[in-house]
């Protein structure tokens, strides 16, 4: 059995589609209905794929690298408005 493990993040909603972001910028569209419940944008979701004589894959919400993500983007946007003539 092969495994295969990744990282997506919810970029944006459009409709009954999420538009998921992989690998630095790959961006493509996947069923909303099919993510986690309560998933939202900017959340990390952590895929792993399970191959064999069946496939299963399992997408779940990481909360701990979601908070990371956030209080990382607020340090750096609180960065920029602390430059000089910001």
């Amino acid at each position: 059995m092969s495994t295969i493990s990744e990282m997506w993040i919810v970029d944006r909603f459009e409709g009954p589609k999420a538009v998921l972001e992989r690998d630095l910028h790959d961006t493509f569209a996947f069923p909303r209905a099919l993510l986690p419940a309560g998933a939202d944008e900017g959340d990390v979701l952590r895929v792993v794929a399970e191959g064999g004589a069946e496939a299963h894959i399992t997408i779940a919400r990481d909360a701990a690298a979601t908070a990371a993500r956030r209080d990382a983007a607020r340090a750096a946007l609180d960065a920029l408005r602390r430059r000089p003539g910001a």
